[in-house]
């Protein structure tokens, strides 16, 4: 708890540095520090939700958030392999030089005429299709070779893995994609992603940002004082957030008098703590990544959350690795079941009106509903929010897409991995003589939840003190770009465009990843402060790190190809957690760059409890990630694992929707409940 840190450090020991960058190199960090703007949101969040339990409490708590526990959110699947399979991710381990040969590894990055796009044509169903139409421009754009006319490249997984096409000729039709690609430019490609649903976006840097037409359309950019700030992470129809005044200048609140209002009286009676959402109901009608973890965060609070989904169209993270012993199937997907806890499971076709009578009976029971569809999917249904209103004024509705429900690019669809590029993420982390490489996994995914959660949380407090309910609309983007806003104010203001840095930070050197003994085993090092700097050089003991001018930053920053060989040679003979430790008994801040293995052993996650095990109707006894804050006054959940495809149908339709046999048989036989 009291180790010397960075963000650089944090970063490593939460597993995200460990992997991301080239094989061929060092682990690589994102270009901005990142594990602080993490750690801001969840203790914004959980405040709230603190906040939120001392209104039927009294009790005020202490929260306890850990950067390095908020970093393991954002490793995505990562943590799953070790409980599933025993293992680290395939290539990030002791593999990452020399990752596992695939017959077929679709790029992620890819050179366009005028910079880059981000492309995912590996996922199943959407990803397949992305192939198919990017085929389609390719051939309309010249190439008639015969083989991007000879398969169905909609169902190219399946096809491969049936054998009616091969491996060289699935690598043909994706390299004949990839050429077009470099011809045309990026502005072109993200319009037609919109018109025709590819899964692809630009990598947009932070210039682009500044004229990003769709964040034009909805008005996102906000001027004080002569400066564009990004604007709300979110909006919220009924308290929308606002950004109307500069940050303080030093002492300006010194005689700051506060206001003579009484506070709010709270409970008369203090009762026995209990979850913050003990009665709160929620439809959770969202599938991946953002709107389930947003659920779950109110439902490991005590909320009674109804996640619905459908078996004729499996999310996709039931479809992903690693599974349960490795055998593929729906219930034995880590992914789905880490962003899921504490949740009932309600399996409902929603493609007919059936379907959809009984989902409006369930937002009717429900005091929040949680929604991921396209823009203007739930409006078909009917369930709109403006349709739901009129009956239901007190209700609280979010709706979570890549970029907002509303202007021109309102119905593009991607993953985190889209939303890292469109948000200026991937341009920033990478090699400066190398294309960017990208954040790990679908980034934006572990940025936006907690945004979310904060905004969600802030329109229940408003309609405790109200009544009232209201629309959240969240783009993954929008909320996205605040994790790089000091870089785009400082092209506001100075005209600077941020590219991939590589190691380099603007305010600690040395700063980076040093191998160590052992394959492909690394310590993260980062010096902010001359005191760190020169129990640094005590440690290393080298002539060559002796002289005091190295005390100062810009002094460091000239002689850092002398001060990383020395590093590098002092780390290479020892093995990386020795070597962090003694750095860190020395006051510098270091850190093992740990794998999804290591993080089971890690002593500060175990002595915290940061993972927990639940029961799965399937899988058996699940270990899951757990909690980044300690809330002092109760344990919260998880309370039980994720739920299988429709595990409490019966129980909901009967309990919450109060439907009896008569009318449950017709339509079970009619497939609605699958």
């Amino acid at each position: 708890a009291n180790a010397p840190a960075t963000d650089l450090t944090v970063e490593a020991a939460g597993g995200l540095l460990g992997l991301q960058g080239d094989g061929g190199r060092p682990p690589l960090p994102i270009g901005y520090p990142q594990a602080s703007f993490h750690a801001g949101v969840q203790a914004a969040a959980d405040a709230l939700i603190a906040l939120y339990a001392r209104r039927s409490s009294g009790l005020g708590q202490h929260l306890d958030v850990s950067m390095q526990a908020c970093m393991v959110w954002t490793l995505m699947n990562a943590t799953g392999y070790p409980p599933m399979l025993g293992s680290d991710v395939p290539g990030y381990g002791a593999d990452r030089a020399s990752p596992p040969v695939v017959l077929v590894r679709p790029p992620r990055v890819v050179a366009c005429a005028d910079g880059y796009v981000v492309i995912g044509i590996h996922v199943p169903g959407v990803g397949e299709r992305t192939l198919a139409q990017l085929v389609s421009r390719a051939r309309a754009a010249g190439d008639d070779s015969e083989l991007l006319t000879k398969y169905d490249w909609q169902h190219w997984i399946t096809l491969l893995a049936s054998g009616e096409v091969s491996a060289d000729e699935v690598n043909a039709a994706i390299a004949a994609v990839i050429g077009w690609i470099g011809t045309t430019t990026k502005a072109t490609l993200q319009q037609l992603a919109v018109e025709d649903g590819f899964l692809l976006a630009a990598v947009q840097c932070v210039s682009d940002l500044y004229v990003d037409p769709q964040l034009f359309s909805r008005d996102y950019w906000t001027d004080i004082g002569g400066r564009r700030y990004p604007g709300p992470f979110a909006k919220l129809s009924a308290t929308p957030l606002r950004t109307d005044r500069a940050a303080p200048a030093l002492g300006s609140a010194n005689h700051f008098a506060e206001p003579t209002a009484p506070r709010r009286a709270l409970a008369a009676e203090v009762d026995l703590p209990r979850p913050a959402f003990n009665h709160l109901r929620v439809a959770d009608f969202s599938w991946v990544g953002v709107g389930p973890m947003i659920a779950k965060s109110l439902a490991d609070h005590g909320a009674t959350v109804v996640h619905v989904e459908s078996a004729n169209r499996p999310d996709v993270l039931r479809q992903l690795p690693p599974f349960k012993n490795g055998e593929v199937g729906l219930d034995r997907a880590f992914f789905m079941a880490n962003f899921n806890t504490s949740k009932l499971g309600l399996a409902l076709d929603m493609s007919g009106d059936a379907g959809r009578r009984i989902a409006r009976q369930l937002i009717d029971w429900a005091d929040v509903v949680i929604e991921s569809f396209t823009p203007g999917t739930m409006a078909k249904f009917g369930l709109d929010y403006a349709s739901l209103a009129v009956q239901r004024p007190d209700l609280i509705m979010l709706s979570t897409c890549m970029r907002g429900q509303t202007g021109p690019q309102r119905r593009y669809g991607g993953f985190g991995n889209q939303g890292a590029a469109l948000a200026g993420l991937v341009n920033i982390t990478g090699w400066p003589d190398r294309p960017p490489v990208g954040p790990w996994g679908a980034y934006t995914d572990f940025i936006t939840p907690r945004y979310g959660t904060a905004a969600l949380v802030a329109a229940l407090h408003h309609r405790a003190d109200t009544g009232a309910g209201q629309y959240i609309d969240l783009s993954q983007i929008e909320a996205g770009m605040h994790f790089i806003e000091p870089l785009l104010l400082d092209y506001n203001v100075n005209g600077r465009d941020a590219r991939s840095p590589g190691m380099f930070s603007p305010y600690a050197s040395p700063h980076g990843t040093y191998r160590c003994a052992g394959a492909e085993r690394y310590i993260a090092l980062a010096i902010e402060t001359a005191a760190q700097w020169r129990a640094l050089a005590k440690l290393l003991g080298s002539a060559a790190l002796q002289p005091s001018y190295l005390e100062y930053l810009s002094a460091r920053r000239a002689a850092a190809a002398t001060i990383d060989s020395e590093i590098n040679a002092w780390c290479a003979q020892r093995d990386a957690f020795a070597a962090a430790n003694a750095l860190q008994q020395a006051g510098v801040p270091a850190y093992a760059v740990l794998r999804p293995t290591d993080l089971y052993l890690d002593a500060q996650l175990n002595y915290r409890g940061f993972f927990v095990s639940n029961r799965h109707a399937v899988m058996g006894d699940l270990t899951s990630d757990g909690f980044a804050t300690q809330f002092s006054h109760r344990q919260h959940g998880p309370y039980s694992a994720a739920p299988i495809i429709g595990e409490h149908s019966e129980m909901v339709l009967r309990d919450i929707i109060g439907m009896n046999a008569q009318d449950y048989a017709p339509l079970a036989a009619q497939g609605v409940f699958v």
